[in-house]
């Protein structure tokens, strides 16, 4: 059972990445699916234990966070939206709870960020495909993106893969996929390149700033490998991406500086003014687009995740989603040297990435917020897994340097 919960959060980590590219007929999203399943599975395995890890500070403020979102039901101003959205952060911090009770090794750890990046590769793979059947499903023929999906949130979705993939390829833990790692590095710039977003685009600096921080501590043989992968980069880009993607990409400068920011601007304004007519309360979860509709006539995403939780849920549910992220990666300056670099470039990734993006309610976020949560749990040794693992896990312990054996 222990197998089987841990496989199939496995298996919905995978499919977070390309969930949308498959959709059914009353279900819904692929990833709904198999999400479901694997909440299912996770519940059951942790009610046969009989036992529960004491929470973390991390889920203490998801836990508040929700809760003040259903307080918030007494004032929103679309009800039908608040309910959904409510019901979308519940799901997902079951989520993260998850991860806390079934990664409870540096291993586990280790194989939910390889199932990332693996379903990462499928969806450059997808988009990049588009590209070479010259097919776009954006409205911009300039933006080629896979089924179903918004260009801007799956460029963020990939970008968040290029670090994983690299320190999951320069740390040696999963040697057999090693390749698959290096190789995603041109295969998910080359994607996020084909979407044109800008903020995605802006976001891949500090993605990328992991490569030179590392550098010294790689083998010859890496930096060869390196270099190869770096010249099927170059190849792949000059290749693959078109000219109108380059020009929009391009115009990201003159965008900031006249602040329109793709249409961003006047409804960061508008947002503005929503939170100082409700500066403490908000006007509850999921409603941005309902409460900015008299302002901008007609319903906006906020395109900006710190402006949403602001104005759905005022200064007191502001306070508790970055709480979140505050006691997630807080513990991350006690890390060793490589998994410190590793969650820093994460942190500076989604500080850019989340500007332009509403993603409150985004898997992705969610997922690095629990894997970090319990990756700070474990420590930079195995002592504390190895204490903890006969209590957490029926028949698995872990050895000496983390990993699991069967008894």
């Amino acid at each position: 059972m222990n197998r089987a919960a841990f496989g199939s959060l496995w298996l919905f980590v995978f499919v977070i990445p390309w969930e949308e590219v498959a959709r059914f007929p009353y279900a819904g999203s692929l990833g709904r699916v198999v999400g479901l399943a694997a909440c299912l599975v996770g519940v059951l395995y942790v009610l046969i234990r009989g036992r529960v890890r004491p929470l973390g500070w991390c889920h203490v403020f998801v836990l508040l966070f929700v809760l003040w979102g259903a307080v918030g039901l007494a004032w929103s101003v679309d009800l039908t939206a608040s309910g959904q959205r409510i019901g979308t952060y519940a799901q997902l911090g079951l989520f993260a709870w998850l991860i806390w009770e079934l990664a409870w090794s540096r291993d586990r750890q280790l194989a939910l960020l390889q199932a990332y990046v693996l379903g990462a590769w499928v969806l450059a793979s997808s988009t990049i495909y588009n590209r070479l059947t010259n097919e776009s499903f954006f409205r911009d023929d300039a933006r080629f993106v896979a089924l179903g999906y918004n260009p801007n949130d799956l460029a963020l979705t990939l970008v968040l893969g290029l670090p994983l993939a690299w320190y999951l390829a320069v740390s040696g833990q999963r040697t057999r996929l090693a390749w698959l790692n290096w190789l995603y590095l041109p295969l998910g710039i080359t994607a996020v390149l084909l979407t044109a977003s800008r903020g995605a685009f802006l976001a891949t600096t500090p993605a990328l700033l992991i490569v030179p921080w590392t550098l010294s501590r790689l083998r010859l043989r890496t930096r060869v490998a390196l270099a190869v992968v770096a010249l099927a980069c170059l190849v792949s880009v000059s290749s693959a991406v078109p000219e109108e993607s380059w020009r929009r990409l391009a115009s990201t400068r003159t965008d900031i500086e006249d602040g329109y920011l793709g249409g961003r601007g006047s409804i960061w304004k508008a947002g503005v003014a929503l939170f100082v007519q409700h500066p403490l309360a908000g006007v509850g979860a999921g409603t941005f687009a309902t409460a900015v509709e008299p302002l901008t006539h007609r319903p906006e995403a906020s395109h900006q995740t710190f402006l949403s939780v602001l104005v759905e849920q005022g200064v007191i549910g502001f306070a508790l989603f970055v709480g979140i992220l505050v006691s997630a990666f807080l513990p991350v300056r006690r890390f060793p040297a490589p998994e410190r670099k590793l969650w820093i470039v994460m942190l500076l990734t989604l500080c850019v990435g989340l500007m332009p993006a509403n993603w409150d309610y985004r898997k992705p976020l969610w997922f690095l917020v629990g894997v970090l949560a319990a990756w700070a749990a474990t420590g930079s040794g195995s002592r504390s897994v190895a204490r903890a693992a006969p209590q957490l896990a029926a028949g698995a312990s872990p050895k000496a340097d983390g990993r699991e054996v069967e008894r």
